[in-house]
């Protein structure tokens, strides 16, 4: 790992996100997801100071998450301020929901990707610890080319800001991270393979 640190100075990891951060599943119950797994990495090296998942939870929207820092719901300022990770993964629910009714347009993406800057740019203002940023994928509603380009996007605001982008697209190579067809969920072999990916890049 390029990030660490000592024994002395342990990890407070804070979990941001809508339902794919807290492992929904498509029993529409929380399963276990790739922060949980990524909690248990860093307890079973003895290196978990703290776990927050208080603002990881399904439907939770960025939008909503900006309203929060603004009006620091909960002192989630402090939250963030003390953190040593930050994982943040948003947009696979509110946007499948609107590619669903036929309501996702690049007008859309265009906002929500200006959104996602702008909440970038304030935690980097509380906080300018590691950030990883969790790409989107496409789904049986969700189609390849819009989450080509959102993915581009939130590539390009992790370089402006000099933070983790994770593209966890090529998962679904292998249908078996699929919780069923008929779901967009990942289910645990999935949520793994994510905290794989976070765990080689830091």
């Amino acid at each position: 790992m390029i990030f660490f640190i000592n024994k002395n100075n342990k990890i407070s990891l804070v979990a941001l996100g809508d339902g794919i951060s807290s492992g929904e599943t498509s029993f529409n119950i929380d399963g276990i997801s790739y922060n949980d797994y990524l909690k248990d990495y860093f307890n079973n090296k003895r290196l978990l100071k703290k776990y927050n998942d208080n603002y990881s939870y399904k439907n939770y929207k960025l939008i909503d998450l900006l309203n929060d820092l603004e009006s620091n719901k909960n002192n989630i300022k402090q939250i963030i301020h003390y953190a040593n990770i930050i994982t943040i993964s948003f947009g696979e629910e509110e946007l499948t929901k609107l590619s669903i009714t036929k309501d996702l347009n690049l007008n859309y993406i265009k906002a929500f990707i200006d959104n996602y800057d702008i909440l970038i740019n304030n935690i980097k203002e509380i906080n300018d610890s590691k950030i990883i940023v969790i790409g989107l994928y496409p789904n049986i509603y969700l189609s390849d080319s819009d989450v080509i380009i959102i993915n581009s996007e939130l590539s390009n605001i992790a370089n402006k800001y000099n933070i983790l982008f994770i593209n966890i697209s090529d998962l679904l190579i292998d249908k078996n991270y699929y919780v069923s067809n008929n779901s967009f969920y990942f289910n645990y072999k999935g949520h793994k393979e994510i905290t794989k990916l976070i765990i080689n890049s830091l």
